[in-house]
Parts: C-alpha cells; structure tokens; sequence
C-alpha cells in the first residue's frame, strides 16, 4: 500500500496510477509457476484468486454452463482491454511488456487470468441453475 501512496504523492498523474492497478490483477504469472518448482500454496496468490472470485460471480449472475464461461471470459477481455487503454493514456511503455523477458511473465499473467475465471465462470454458472427463458 505504501507503493501506491509514493506514486500518488510524487505527482504522477492518476491515469497511470489506475493502469497500475488494473495491470496488478495480471501479475501471476503461470507459465513461470508450472516451469519452476510448483507448490500448492503458490497458486494460491491474490491475483488468481481474484479471478476465481469474478469468474464466479459473473457465472452466477449469468445463470447456465455456457453463458457463465463466455460471461466470464468477456469480462477479462474488458479488463485487458481497459489496461491497455489506460496505459497508452498513461504512457507507460507497452511495447516493454510484450517483448524479450517481460513477453513471457505478461503472456503468464493473461493466461492465469483467463484460466482463473473459467474456473470461476464453470463453478457459478452450474451453482446458479440453467438459464431460463421467460
């Protein structure tokens, strides 16, 4: 929290503050968990819960398997979306994060992403019951 309190009181503008922390929910990076030494208390980081926790609720307002998965997946479509926007708002060098080392840990925290809230999106659309037309 002290991170977040340094980059608002040193003047940088709150564009680049909030790409920040919408660009923190991307920041498991699987790829590296499953390459290193796995443990089952590594994959249990704030990051990936989180999506676990939006893929659930998203698949449980949707209601149904399959409009719970896809619910849950547009919504880290519209996460990234609005990270990248940010960013070039913000200027924060993206071309950085999607080249050499940095290609594999964003490539990683996108893919933590998407795997957590299908997790989240299959567990709240069958939760929820099948949807139903009125």
């Amino acid at each position: 929290m002290t991170d977040i309190v340094t980059i608002i009181s040193s003047g940088i503008n709150g564009l680049r503050v909030v790409a920040l922390l919408v660009g923190a929910n991307f920041d498991f990076d699987m790829i590296s968990f499953f390459t290193g030494s796995p443990s089952i208390l590594g994959f249990f980081v704030p990051e990936i819960l989180a999506w676990i926790f939006i893929g659930y609720i998203t698949g449980s307002i949707a209601k149904g398997f399959r409009r719970g998965t896809i619910a849950s997946l547009l919504v880290v479509i519209v996460v990234l979306l609005i990270w990248i926007i940010l960013s070039i708002f913000s200027q924060v060098d993206l071309m950085a994060l999607f080249q050499g080392t940095q290609l594999t840990e964003t490539l990683g925290g996108i893919i933590s992403a998407f795997s957590g809230v299908l997790i989240g999106g299959v567990a709240g659309g069958l939760v929820s019951g099948p949807y139903e037309e009125f």
